[in-house]
């Protein structure tokens, strides 16, 4: 069969050509070693988007991962009504049991001979009759949740991998990490996954499983680890492609192997690269090329509404907000400012306080705004961020440390700000009347 573009850049599925085993600390091996441990549960934790199932698909073997997702988990036993429902396990399990009774009647007679008797006894001879009745009883049995699970997969290769523990509540997370101890200690292999701040969200549910748990931390990939895809996947299509261009989509993949597939396959979209080529072909890309690459991909992260939100700020009373003319050629307040400021060159998830205002003020083209205020642009952007995704971590804004940080932890958004139209959308609404003498 021909090697299509799509089985080659998978950012939605498992990376069979193009699976890149990070330099430094062997996760590979640490999460063998740890999920082949009797009684263990794993904890894998590390950014959004960083490959964190790829791992331990890899690991563990696809046919052998019975996957859940904690943002369907509402109730504990949601958690083994789903791996019963994976391993096709009926809800309810009906038996019918038959019985059979006989009814006996003896006759004697002073018979001799040879006759069809059962049994002859003074010189009688004696007849019996017997007469069967059969009866049914029906049996119905429902799951048993955790103990039928133990009884099906107990001390096996299958491995429950919750993905996104952190996305249950509190309460329930409780509960289902007791349950995975006892889980764990009669044979089920457990394998949970979150985001580096709620790494210990399965201890801090149960903390007697402290000591059992076998911590595995990642982050996001380098530049040299991205182009690493890069390199593996062209050259199964048999395309080439320089190293500059590479490094120009993995500096925008923004630490994320998925955004890196997807960019890689959208040049490939945009190239006329549908499958392995019978010839090397080359594939070129410049400014403009490069740009509509991106655009296409950031249409597969999707955060209009929010960006909208934060680049309106919050609704105003009394005074007017301060208005600046931009590099861009555009005019906005502090909201606008901080959001071209996140955007701008080169791509980084955090700003310091100085990285801020320097960034703040390359973006304004005259006057920039005040420190308080745009101190209280980021504390408001991250406010939005929490209320429109309450489950998620999207950016934060973190004034109780000793520097006051603003950082940005899902790659998607960041990738959205820079590569999406929406900021130039949002610049281009006609401005009004008051502020047109910004440009005279």
């Amino acid at each position: 069969m021909v090697l299509k573009a799509t089985h080659v850049f998978t950012p939605n599925d498992y990376p069979t050509h193009t699976y890149i085993k990070r330099s430094g600390e062997d996760l590979e091996e640490r999460l063998r070693q740890a999920s082949a441990t009797p009684k263990l549960v794993v904890s894998v934790s590390g950014p959004s988007k960083s490959g964190k199932t790829v791992l331990v698909e890899r690991v563990i073997g696809q046919d052998n991962i019975i996957a859940v997702s904690g943002a369907l988990i509402k109730t504990p036993d949601q958690l083994w009504t789903r791996v019963l429902d994976w391993i096709e396990t009926p809800a309810t399990t009906t038996t019918q049991l038959q019985k059979t009774e006989t009814e006996q009647d003896t006759e004697t007679s002073g018979l001799t001979g040879k006759v069809p008797t059962i049994f002859e006894a003074s010189g009688q001879s004696a007849f019996m009759h017997s007469a069967a009745t059969t009866s049914s009883e029906t049996s119905t049995v429902n799951r048993s949740g955790m103990m039928q699970v133990v009884k099906e997969i107990g001390d096996s290769e299958f491995l429950i991998f919750v993905d996104d523990f952190h996305y249950m509540s509190r309460e329930v997370q409780t509960e289902v990490a007791k349950q995975i101890k006892a889980a764990a200690e009669r044979g089920i292999r457990i394998c949970v996954a979150s985001v580096p701040h709620r790494a210990d969200d399965v201890v801090r549910g149960n903390p007697e499983l402290r000591g059992r748990t076998a911590n595995i931390d990642t982050s996001f990939w380098t530049k040299e680890e991205l182009i690493g895809i890069a390199e593996a996947g062209f050259r199964a299509l048999n395309v080439e492609i320089t190293r500059e261009e590479m490094t120009a989509f993995a500096t925008e993949a923004c630490g994320s192997p998925q955004l890196m597939q997807a960019i890689c396959l959208w040049a490939c979209f945009l190239s006329g690269i549908s499958e392995e080529q019978k010839l090397k072909m080359p594939l070129r890309t410049d400014d403009k090329r490069r740009r509509l690459i991106l655009e296409a991909t950031a249409t597969q992260c999707d955060y209009s509404s929010l960006v909208r939100v934060m680049h309106r700020g919050p609704k105003i009373r009394g005074t007017e907000r301060n208005q600046h003319k931009f590099f861009d050629k555009s005019v906005g307040d502090v909201y606008r400012c901080v959001l071209l400021a996140l955007a701008a060159d080169p791509p980084s998830t955090d700003f310091p306080w100085a990285e801020l205002t320097t960034r703040i003020s390359k973006v304004c083209v005259d006057k920039t705004p005040v420190g308080s205020s745009y101190r209280e642009a980021c504390r408001q952007i991250a406010s939005f961020a929490l209320t429109m995704f309450p489950t998620q971590r999207i950016i934060e804004w973190d004034e109780e440390s000793e520097v006051e940080t603003l950082t940005i932890v899902d790659p998607y958004f960041l990738f959205y700000l820079r590569s999406s139209n929406k900021l130039a959308e949002l610049g281009q609404q006609q401005a009004p009347a008051s502020q047109l003498s910004l440009f005279r």
